[in-house]
């Protein structure tokens, strides 16, 4: 096969000709210091834009020629020399046209691109920011309200490489791999015969460790191929296997498999590679707790949910290296890739850095209901499974992010496209742990029962709320803070709009932290009852504005970012307390390491810095677990606690970790304004901004308005943060949809 590389090199609209850099979406291309908000970016996607690229056929021996797109944002029709090639949808799948017929072998070629990413529709009766439209792509990076995705934001554009293909008709054309403990490798490998001719040849496959000094594998096998797509299965076996790891659990062995196709003259006619790990994975599921199990060891995940930029197109092999590297270094050992398909080095890179993945579908929020739309989803999640099947560090597929997110709309969730899409998953993958949707369905602990809490933040006051509450696996939680000001200063229509919060930045950080912490080490003391991990919401904002990330979106920490990275080492001692009085001790140790004999010390100051309470208790700290040391029985007025100070040593006097509590029963304060002050040019919340409107005064029906606003947002949090019975919202979601069609 002889790859060429086309570089788009002209974009046409309205008949003016503009040209664009190779690899990129328009937004950021046209307006790259205007990309993130304004009308003059919604204004890109009014219409379609037309690439156009002349090239020459090289002078190579060739049978069939394909054109290949690695990413097109978000509709493409292709034409060659004016004749039509074909159509593609989803900005991340690659596809390939065979255009073998429509060429001009010995004078100059013309592609021609259109390209398309169009706006929803507004839905009339719908609300800001869940429901105001019905999604109609299969894309969850757009217009994704309260501070993640600014509301003039679709991205749109060619923007990853186009190449030429040239072979001799027969080709691999995907490798997929399964793997066992005992070293026994599955690999089936789809290849396609697209002469009129019987092919015969041969197809050798050769395992070679990646990163180790493991054992090799071989195999050769001898075809004989009709015309027609075929799926060859082949068996190895691996000895004295090294197995694939998390970082936090050991090493993440890699081993590299080379398939080539060849012809009776050992001339090669088609070759592939794939990196992959030897793991298992497996979800155990009850309805009392979640368990992952790697290579069947139990594994609690430590996580925090991640998009890699606003425009994937900006980023690079290095940026992805150094996100994940913060990740690592906040103790995390998984990335929640949220609601879209990153680039490909991203799966690599965590791969390589033993970083799991839990990776969502492109579905988000409240999407087409229709047997068309699901069609075309469930194309492109067969599209996402098949490109991404290979990657070890992948563990969890899920169909759609919140699909209930207005309670009242089910029909996403119980008729399409969930339901289809969840069966398909299962029956493309069976050998990771598929969720039918994350967030909103704990009930349904078979196929979903994750739990989304923002106690503390939009759902109650008080962030010790969640205290009370049992979770199997948590998979979103957080709080949004200001970036740092040095950050926001840099854009003048932001800080326009966010400079009332000058002053207040550090605050609304050590909120964040304060949040987190309590959070994190709640979770953490469920391992012991119920729970299978957290993960957080999120690692990075995307924009320079008010959002989730502990990052913003230069890289900045924010307060969030020390705290998550504090309650989540692999080896942590805690405070377990309600913020009204302490509770116990408990050591968090999800390595495999044993300290026998440990020693647990506690000292408790008051305002003035006097020592109040200073004691110590030996214990066996055992590995992988959560263990309660030893009730907190102090006998001093919580009030005067102003500072508590742990430290938990090792049998020889070594400190394996510490932690301070700065006025544990004194929590902070959820900020004035918050959830409900916001801003519609930014598409975030701004706290106490005195001319923002609230989210619950927003782009509402008449009617509701009639109804105080300040007791619609009290209503609104008081739904949010509900659970009543499936059977009971299904049948209401039912008599509303019928009134309002």
């Amino acid at each position: 096969m002889h790859p060429v590389p086309l570089d788009s090199s002209d974009v046409i609209a309205r008949g003016d000709s503009i040209p664009v850099p190779d690899c990129t979406h328009l937004q950021p291309a046209f307006y790259p210091d205007h990309p993130y908000w304004g009308e003059h970016l919604r204004a890109l996607n009014r219409q379609a834009w037309v690439y156009h690229r002349s090239f020459t056929m090289p002078n190579v021996p060739y049978r069939r020629v394909q054109l290949r797109f690695d990413g097109v944002d978000y509709f493409a029709d292709v034409w060659v020399n004016g004749r039509f090639a074909g159509r593609h949808e989803g900005h991340f799948a690659p596809f390939r046209l065979n255009v073998t017929d429509l060429l001009n072998k010995d004078s100059t070629n013309m592609l021609t691109v259109r390209v398309s990413a169009p706006w929803d529709n507004p839905n009339p009766n719908g609300t800001y920011p869940s429901d105001h439209v019905i999604r109609r792509l299969v894309k969850g990076l757009y217009e994704h309200g309260e501070g993640v995705i600014p509301p003039d934001v679709n991205p749109i554009g060619i923007w990853r490489p186009v190449w030429l293909l040239l072979d001799h008709g027969v080709s691999i054309d995907r490798v997929r791999i399964r793997t066992e403990l005992t070293g026994q490798v599955e690999v089936s490998v789809t290849i396609a015969n697209t002469t009129a001719d019987i092919w015969n040849g041969a197809l050798d496959l050769n395992i070679e460790p990646e990163n180790h000094t493991g054992n090799s594998a071989v195999s050769s096998h001898s075809l004989k191929l009709s015309p027609g797509i075929h799926h060859i299965d082949c068996s190895f076996q691996v000895a004295d296997p090294r197995l694939w790891w998390p970082w936090d659990h050991g090493s993440p062995a890699l081993y590299r498999l080379a398939a080539v196709l060849h012809d009776g003259g050992k001339q090669v006619v088609s070759q592939h590679e794939e990196t992959f790990g030897i793991r298992t994975v497996r979800l155990e599921r009850s309805p009392a707790r979640f368990t992952y199990w790697i290579n069947e060891r139990p594994v609690f995940v430590r996580g925090t949910s991640y998009m890699p930029a606003l425009y994937l197109s900006q980023c690079d092999r290095s940026s992805l290296a150094r996100d994940i590297a913060l990740a690592r270094d906040a103790n995390l050992n998984l990335l929640r890739v949220h609601v879209h398909v990153a680039p490909p080095d991203l799966y690599d890179l965590c791969d390589r850095a033993g970083m799991l993945i839990w990776q969502d579908f492109e579905l988000n929020w409240i999407h087409d209901s229709s047997p068309e739309f699901e069609a075309r989803a469930r194309v492109l999640q067969r599209d996402m499974m098949a490109l991404l099947g290979n990657h070890p560090s992948i563990i969890t597929w899920s169909c759609h992010n919140e699909p209930t997110m207005v309670f009242t709309r089910r029909q996403n969730l119980e008729q399409h496209p969930d339901p289809a899409l969840y069966a398909d998953a299962i029956q493309q993958d069976p050998t990771r742990p598929v969720f039918l949707c994350s967030g909103q369905m704990e009930a349904d602990w078979q196929r979903s029962g994750d739990t989304h809490s923002y106690y503390g933040a939009i759902w109650t006051k008080r962030y010790s709320d969640v205290y009370r509450h049992r979770f199997r696996l948590n998979t979103e939680f957080g709080f949004e803070t200001p970036a740092a000001a040095t950050t926001l200063r840099q854009y003048p229509d932001v800080w326009e709009r966010l400079r009332h919060l000058a002053d207040q930045i550090d605050d609304l950080w050590a909120y964040q932290a304060a949040l987190i912490q309590f959070h994190v080490e709640h979770f953490r003391r469920l391992r012991a009852k119920c729970c299978g991990g957290y993960i957080h919401f999120w690692l990075t904002d995307l924009v320079p504005q008010v959002g989730c990330g502990v990052l913003d979106s230069k890289r900045q920490p924010k307060g969030g970012y020390d705290a998550l990275r504090q309650a989540s080492q692999p080896l942590q001692i805690a405070l377990e307390h309600d913020s009204r009085r302490p509770k116990a001790l408990w050591i968090f140790n999800d390595t495999l390491d044993e300290y026998p004999d440990a020693l647990v010390r506690w000292r408790v100051r008051g305002a003035d810095g006097s020592l109040l309470i200073e004691d110590e208790v030996r214990f066996n700290v055992r590995g992988n677990t959560s263990q309660l040391v030893t009730p907190a029985r102090w006998g001093v007025p919580p009030k005067r606690c102003a500072r508590i100070e742990l430290t938990l040593l090792s049998g020889e006097g070594n400190v394996l970790a510490e932690n301070v509590y700065l006025h544990p029963y004194q929590p902070l304060r959820r900020p004035r304004g918050y959830p409900w002050k916001f801003d519609p040019y930014l598409g975030t919340k701004v706290f106490d901004r005195p001319d923002a409107p609230s989210l619950a005064d927003y782009n509402v029906h008449g009617i509701v308005k009639m109804i105080p606003v300040i007791v619609r947002e009290a209503i609104a949090e008081w739904a949010l943060r509900q659970r009543l019975p499936h059977w009971l919202v299904s049948r209401i979601a039912r008599v509303i949809d019928r009134i309002l069609s």
